[in-house]
């Protein structure tokens, strides 16, 4: 079973060939207290999907995506994640959870976007 990890890397290649504008997002991982203190005071939220897509959805209806990537079987998202992808939704963002890169891909071709 791939992790999330290789399955973000993976689309996150078919969305550079695509020509999709979009940002990871530094969260997750360990980090000693200092440097998540550091972070922290430098603007890292907790709970921020994973990945920020810019370009508005073809039809208009969106201003982006905020994707948050799951692994294709187990993970569920956090208390902070539910909140932040509800805070984004409410600003016109689509608030995309998926199961692996193949689930994000449809979702995103649902969506309208050629990836």
């Amino acid at each position: 079973m791939p992790t999330e990890l290789s399955e973000q890397m993976a689309l996150c290649r078919h969305l550079a060939l695509a020509g999709v504008i979009f940002c990871a997002v530094p969260n997750g991982g360990k980090r000693d207290g200092r440097s998540a203190t550091m972070l922290a005071m430098s603007g890292v939220k907790a709970g921020v999907p994973d990945l920020l897509i810019f370009d508005p959805t073809p039809n208009g209806e969106y201003v982006g995506v905020a994707l948050e990537l799951k692994r294709r079987k187990g993970g569920r998202l956090t208390p902070r994640q539910k909140r932040w992808l509800g805070l984004l939704a409410d600003r016109k963002w689509l608030a995309i959870v998926a199961k692996g890169s193949h689930d994000a891909l449809e979702q995103l071709r649902k969506a309208g976007y050629v990836v």
